[in-house]
């Protein structure tokens, strides 16, 4: 948990990893924020002990993050042992001094980064609840290799 003593405003000379995307590198598009979920994934795997993991209700966020234009192969494929990622886009609501709410990381600013295809298979099998990597800010902040400048900006601007 982060916390909320910490000034988490960012500046554009934030000193990061500068990650590029390499053919066959999977990344995901947030808007015009790009995330390297290829590296994201590797540093995960190598310091596990650094992410914090919890279970997800697969209806719930199926609604928000699923659609019917899913590669169907794709979701045959899917591998549910592996957590999806939720990734703080806007500022925790929680950190931020507002009352409790529940586990619902959605309306705190979270959004699915990688994992749509294995929600959309525990949808399927009728699973109820999928383990999730909750990524901080803090974390995820050094594999984003697009609109950097753009998102200080954004975040910057959620704060108060």
């Amino acid at each position: 948990m982060i916390d909320k003593k910490i000034n988490r405003k960012l500046d554009v000379s934030f000193n990061r990893k500068n990650y590029v995307l390499e053919p066959g590198d999977e990344y995901f598009p947030n808007g015009i924020f790009k995330f390297h979920i290829t590296k994201l994934i590797e540093f995960i795997d190598k310091f596990p002990e650094k992410f914090q993991i919890v279970e997800i209700d697969v209806n719930e966020y199926h609604k928000y993050f699923c659609n019917e234009d899913m590669n169907s192969d794709y979701i045959k494929a899917a591998d549910l042992k592996r957590p999806v990622i939720l990734a703080e886009i806007a500022p925790d609501r929680l950190h931020h001094g507002y009352p409790s709410i529940s586990n619902d990381y959605y309306s705190r600013g979270y959004n699915l980064i990688d994992g749509h295809h294995r929600l959309a298979k525990a949808k399927q099998e009728g699973q109820e609840h999928l383990k999730a990597y909750v990524i901080p800010m803090e974390q995820h902040i050094d594999f984003m290799y697009e609109g950097f400048d753009a998102y200080v900006e954004y975040w910057n601007s959620k704060l108060v």
